[in-house]
């Protein structure tokens, strides 16, 4: 019954409709340019306004007409000698980022994705950002109205700078050369937009200067979008040695520091995190390339925000990746702000402080960028000086590769002083262990009031000094901080990236092949090196077992390293073999040492009292 009632209920419906258009058909609207639909940004503002509660729009903030296009959507090509940069003139946007030089050696940059015999460029805008709708790349402008948001992403802006009126067209520069390229909206809705580039042939820092106009009222301040996921697109899988993208600023005078993951993982905001405070520089870095933005002057609102997604190279398995973006707040009142998009190399960087310095009239210094670790304050000193020496070796040789064997043979024979005294140490150390096992056993029985045992006690500090081990370890442990070093010296510089070397094809990554050779010669010579070196434990399976165990352990953890690190290493164990075996030779004649026997505390007390009572 209660099926039939419905289906009455529909047919009288219909009916009372079609008769209602027939009888009272729509009027034509008067305005033949009208949209009879509302776009989709003017729908969201609708629905917003009339949400229960919410305030009344003002009349800057009222609904924006569809825009009208009148000019054309071409692609805009600006050729430097040290990066070529694609913009599409909908929404006047970087569609294409390549790095092609090295500004400092003048060598060639490509993608670690590429091959020796089939290079490929090395791209710094993620395709996957290209790919989503709405387009996610970088310079994009977001003032917080989404309706004029839209408006400014999805025009099509009027060119100036270039020849041609129409179709594609490229901007060459020439060494030593500027250029001006600007990008104009105006659009009938009074939104009024200039978005000028002046790009610098001999520089990767370019200059963007900003108008934002909503009738006669400008917008002084506004968002540009750096990311997302700055970096080479080429790279096949992250590391621990080849990081993701990550979110890097300046705020408060302090160096921000956020991996994606981290900011995906949000719990009080997810995909989304909000930097407080005065900003000095913000942007999104990989491991070697990053692309910053530099405000005209200090501003307040940086956040950064992320979204995660499945990344299959050539059909391998799935990798969880996480486009990182940051919202860098800029003045859009026509002053100078800098981006800079290019190699993360310490001679680079500091050749660029002094160019955005002067640009934007207060010191800037985005050597941040460069990741030093959590070791940074003692490996940064130390990492620079190593650097320099490099590149001076290099120089000499014409091959990274031989210049980190001569640095290495170098710093171990500059330590060879102190693997001697540790070597001595270790082995005097190694003989009075009986003697210390010997006291340890007769203090075993012997209660705390015992007169004997503060002999005996006296005795073991005398051999604990005359086989010092802190003096056997302490000259090994300050060789740490270089091994810290020579890894940040390798991983900073653009220099080691693709520098080749016998079979190795790049020293800044892992061997490509499925047998990394160097991490297997690196374990076998350390096996050897831990065998020949004295240790203070007399147990045979103990020190087998730190022979072995310690070299697999460190084979694991180096497998992926850098070539560069692990030819370190590996020079290292054979110079310090090479050193051992001398030291083993030398010391030879001093095999026995002369130590006092213990004292008897026992009968020495009973003789007092024999001579007491006979007295």
């Amino acid at each position: 019954m209660q099926q039939k009632r419905l289906l009455i209920a529909l047919v009288l419906s219909s009916v009372i409709l079609f008769l209602w258009s027939f009888f009272f058909p729509p009027t034509t609207p008067p305005n033949p340019n009208a949209a009879a639909t509302p776009s989709p940004a003017a729908t969201a503002t609708a629905v917003v306004s009339q949400t229960p509660g919410s305030v009344a729009p003002t009349a800057q903030a009222a609904p924006l007409p569809a825009p009208v296009n009148t000019a054309p959507q071409r692609t805009i090509t600006v050729r430097t000698p040290l990066y070529d940069a694609k913009f599409d003139t909908r929404g006047a946007e970087p569609v294409s980022w390549i790095i092609k030089k090295n500004k400092q050696s003048q060598t060639p940059i490509y993608s670690v994705g590429g091959r020796k015999e089939e290079k490929k460029p090395l791209e710094l805008i993620s395709s996957e950002g290209l790919n989503r709708q709405p387009r996610m790349v970088p310079l994009q402008l977001q003032t917080g109205d989404p309706t004029l948001d839209t408006l400014l992403s999805s025009s099509t802006y009027r060119v100036e700078g270039v020849d041609a009126a129409n179709g594609d067209v490229g901007l060459d520069l020439q060494p030593g050369e500027k250029k001006q390229l600007t990008f104009v909206l105006e659009d009938p809705s009074g939104v009024q937009v200039r978005k000028a580039f002046v790009f610098d042939a001999e520089q990767y820092a370019t200059d963007l200067s900003l108008l934002v106009k909503r009738g006669d009222q400008a917008i002084p301040q506004v968002k540009i979008t750096i990311g997302p996921s700055i970096g080479d697109q080429g790279v096949s899988h992250h590391t621990f040695y080849s990081v993701a993208p990550e979110a890097v600023a300046l705020v408060n005078g302090k160096l921000e520091r956020h991996v994606a993951a981290a900011i995906n993982g949000n719990k009080n905001s997810p995909d989304r995190l909000a930097l407080n405070g005065q900003l000095d520089w913000a942007g999104v870095a990989d491991t070697y390339f990053a692309m910053v933005a530099v405000p005209a002057r200090m501003t307040e609102g940086l956040e950064y925000k992320s979204v995660a997604y499945e990344y299959k190279h050539n059909g391998g398995s799935p990798e969880k990746r996480i486009l990182v973006t940051g919202l860098v707040p800029v003045p859009s009142d026509g002053s100078r702000n800098i981006i800079y998009s290019g190699p993360k190399d310490h001679y680079l960087l500091t050749e660029s402080n002094k160019y955005i310095s002067g640009a934007i009239q207060r010191p800037i210094d985005v050597g941040g960028l460069i990741d030093y670790g959590f070791l940074g304050w003692l490996s940064r000193p130390i990492a620079i000086p190593l650097l320099q020496a490099i590149t001076y070796l290099y120089h000499l040789t014409g091959s990274y590769g031989l210049a980190i064997i001569l640095l290495t043979i170098f710093i171990y024979s500059l330590f060879f002083p102190l693997k001697w005294r540790s070597s001595k140490a270790m082995k005097q150390a190694a003989k009075l262990q009986p003697q210390m096992k010997e006291l340890q056993e007769k203090m075993k029985g012997l209660k705390p009031n015992d007169p004997r045992l503060k002999e005996l006690q006296m005795d073991q500090l005398r051999l604990m000094k005359e086989g010092n081990m802190l003096g056997g370890c302490l000259p090994l442990l300050i060789q740490f901080p270089f091994l810290f070093a020579i890894y940040r010296a390798i991983t900073i510089s653009l220099d080691f990236r693709q520098a080749s070397f016998l079979w190795i094809p790049d020293l800044s990554a892992a061997e490509p092949y499925f047998i990394h050779i160097l991490p297997i010669l690196m374990t076998g010579t350390m096996v050897v090196l831990q065998l020949v070196t004295p240790t203070p434990a007399q147990d045979p399976l103990q020190k087998k077992m730190m022979a072995i165990g310690m070299p697999l352990f460190m084979l694991y953890i180096l497998w992926t390293a850098p070539s560069g690190l692990v030819l370190y290493w590996l020079v290292g164990n054979i110079v310090g073999f090479s050193q051992q075996f001398l030291i083993n030779r030398w010391t030879k004649s001093d095999e026995e040492v002369s130590v006092p026997p213990p004292a008897q505390g026992p009968p020495r007390r009973k003789k007092k009292i024999d001579a007491t009572a006979s007295g």
